[in-house]
Parts: structure tokens; C-alpha cells; sequence
């Protein structure tokens, strides 16, 4: 069952790395450098990653469960 699990498109180690270094680092740049958001707090940088990551993987998984994959030609 774990390997079923492994191999679907719901679960994907890289994609999860992947949306949460991307929100930690807007969430960061935000902290350091624009101040749109608002982080101030080492606590809410933790909270705007979460949130944000979170939202980020749900989107990459819709997308891969709804990509038609094409044909590579030979």
C-alpha cells in the first residue's frame, strides 16, 4: 500500500519540498525586505509558511492529478 501511495499523484515528496522552500522564501522576503504582508515575528513567518505551503501543494496536486500527460516523441 505504500508503494500505491508513493506512486500516485497525491503524495510527492519533491512537490511537498518544493511549496514549502517556495513559501518559506516568500514569506522570508517578505519578512526582510517588503513588508506587504506584515511578518514581523519568527512565530508568524512558522504561520504565513504553513498557510501558504499548504495552499501551494494543493494547487501543484490538482494540477498533477488533472495534467494529461502527452507523448514524448521517440
Amino acid at each position: 500500500m505504500l508503494e500505491q501511495l508513493q506512486a500516485s499523484s497525491f503524495f510527492s515528496i519533491h512537490r511537498i519540498v518544493f511549496t514549502y522552500s517556495l513559501a518559506f522564501l516568500i514569506s522570508l522576503s517578505d519578512m526582510w525586505l517588503t513588508h506587504i504582508i506584515g511578518i514581523s515575528t519568527p512565530e508568524e513567518l512558522l504561520t504565513h509558511t504553513l498557510i501558504h505551503g499548504t495552499g501551494f501543494y494543493l494547487g501543484f496536486t490538482l494540477v498533477a492529478l488533472f495534467n494529461i500527460p502527452t507523448e514524448t516523441p521517440n
